[in-house]
Formats: C-alpha cells, structure tokens, sequence
C-alpha cells in the first residue's frame, strides 16, 4: 500500500509550478530568479515552511489559493529567521557560561567541598540493568567524550571521576550541567536556583534548535504551550508599558516565543554589563533587519504581531547605548 505521507521530487522549476497553483505570487522576484534561488540558496520544502499564517482566498475561484503570499516574503522569512538564530545561539552560551560563573561561586559560599558534591551528584545516577549489572549513564556520557580534542585531557587527568566542581562542569553537556544545577539547588535548599533550573531548560531547548538550524519564525500561533511560562519571566514582561495584558499572554502561549523571551530574560538577569551591551547593539541590527520589510506581512498577523512583540521586548531589555 502506497505511504500518503510520501511525496514526488519535484525540480525547481516544478516547485516554482506548485507555488503558483497554490496562489503564490513572483512579482517581487521574479521566477527566474526564484528558480536560481531554488537551486543555490535553499530547501524548497523548507522554505514553503514559511507559508502557515498567509491567509487564504476563503471562496471563489481561487478558494483555498494563497490570498497575497509572494515567493519573495518566503525568501525573506528564511532569511529574518536564519539572522535570528544567529542572534539566539550566542546569547544561549552566555547563559550557560554566567551559569556555570554562578553555580561555582554559589559552591564557594555554601563552603561545600567540590569534589564531594560532583561524587554524590555522579553516584546519584547509579543504576542497575534488568540483568544485574551495574550502570552510570551520566559516566557514559563522560566516557564517550575521552577522545575528543576539547574535553579528553580532562577526562584522562581524572580517570577514576574524581573531578572537581570546575572541570566536571566543562565535560559534561548542557543538559547534564543543568541537572547538576538543579541538585546543588535543592542540596542549598536554595528556591532562585531551582527557578532559574526551569528557566535555563528553556534556554536550552533554544540552543538545541538553533544549533541544529531548526527553522524557529514558521510557527508563531498562539496556543496551549507545553509549559507555562515561568512567573517571573511574565513578571518581568509585565513591567514593558507598550506590551498589554493581552498580547503578553498570546505570544507567550507560543513554545518558540516563549523560549526566545525566556532566553532574552535570562540572558538580562545573569550576563555581565559589557557583553549585555555587545549584545545590545546586535540584536538592533536584528530588529532593524526584521523590520526591513515588515510591510509583505500586514496581512499574516502571525507574523507581523510576532515581530512588533519581539522588538518591543528587545527595545525594552537590551536598549543602545548613546553614543
């Protein structure tokens, strides 16, 4: 039986074809320099992501057909969202660097001793497979690093794991860093941490997208989101006078949004004052870029509303210096 899910490969000039029996329009870019874009720059099927949120002709003749939707607005939405990610990526290490600043300085004034909380916390992923022989997952984890150029020289200095707080944070990945995080929260008894802990899983879900080139702009819907967001996060927002109630909430209800806001918030609350300001004025050429053409959504409220909320948030937290 024949899989529905599958579909024909089509050229470049057929998936010029398939837009405009679609409604999709060439006149901002021409087909000729659509099907060279096609060809060189871009995944056709991962630009026609983009499309969800472009009305549609409700009835007629054209019914079901892209009501004003140009194959340049697609163009420009690939490369709004790639600039974005090139945003979002550096701000999600500098979390994760000032991160790793604070959990050691926070073991320093609890007096901890730093190998000792790394043992307990490695030992608390002791296990047993269903045949009785014992397994660390997290020392897996570790292990399939000894050979890498960046972290093997850790790893073979303490080969029995007996690191200490500052070099087991450096060898092990995000993730794991963050439930080392989250142990040391609740080890202190220390409630901002454990908050911070659910904060930084979002941070993390960004960074994972970005890295991996995800397209981040061809969902902006409002919906029920996985996870609400966190008190502290709306409470900050709440505080931007041009963003109301309403709006607040509605994009909130957006997962990718809601990621992007909480890793602006984070970034805002832990990064030092010079690399906030570095990044302050990247992020307003970003936002000058996503405005750029800002007239092809008037009619994708999506899209158009994202982009108004996400400039005022980044207008709000991360203001230029004058010069």
């Amino acid at each position: 039986m024949a899989d529905a899910n599958r579909k024909p490969w089509l050229t470049a000039s057929q998936q010029i074809d398939h837009l405009k029996s679609r409604g999709a329009h060439f006149s901002l870019m021409s087909e000729d320099d659509s099907r060279a874009y096609l060809e060189k720059n871009n995944n056709y099927f991962r630009l026609r992501a983009y499309r969800l949120g472009f009305p549609k002709v409700e009835e007629g003749a054209r019914k079901g057909e892209y009501a004003n939707l140009d194959f340049k607005m697609l163009v420009d939405l690939s490369i709004v969202d790639m600039l974005l990610r090139y945003e979002m990526l550096p701000l999600t290490l500098d979390v994760e660097h000032f991160a790793k600043v604070k959990l050691l300085k926070r073991i320093e004034t609890e007096g901890e001793d730093d190998y000792k909380v790394v043992s307990d916390f490695i030992s608390s992923y002791d296990c047993m497979k269903p045949n009785g022989t014992p397994c660390n997952s997290l020392k897996g984890e570790i292990l399939r690093c000894k050979n890498s150029p960046y972290t093997g020289g850790l790893i073979a200095k303490y080969n029995d794991f007996g690191f200490p707080a500052w070099a087991f944070i450096e060898v092990i990945s995000f993730g794991s860093f963050l439930y080392f995080y989250k142990f040391c929260a609740n080890r202190f008894g220390d409630r901002e941490m454990l908050n911070e802990f659910y904060i930084f899983q979002a941070v993390k879900s960004l960074r994972n997208a970005c890295a991996h080139n995800n397209c981040v702009l061809n969902n902006l819907s409002s919906g029920k989101p996985i996870y609400r967001p966190r008190h502290d996060v709306m409470q900050e927002l709440s505080g931007i006078s041009c963003i109301g109630p309403g709006q607040r909430r509605t994009k909130m209800s957006n997962d990718r949004m809601q990621q992007i806001v909480t890793t602006l918030y984070a970034h805002r609350k832990l990064a030092s004052k010079g690399v906030s300001e570095h990044r302050a004025d990247s992020l307003a050429v970003f936002v000058g870029r996503m405005n750029r053409h800002v007239e092809y959504y008037r009619g994708n409220l999506q899209v158009s509303t994202g982009f108004e909320f996400l400039a005022k948030v980044i207008d709000a937290w991360f203001p230029v210096r004058a010069d």
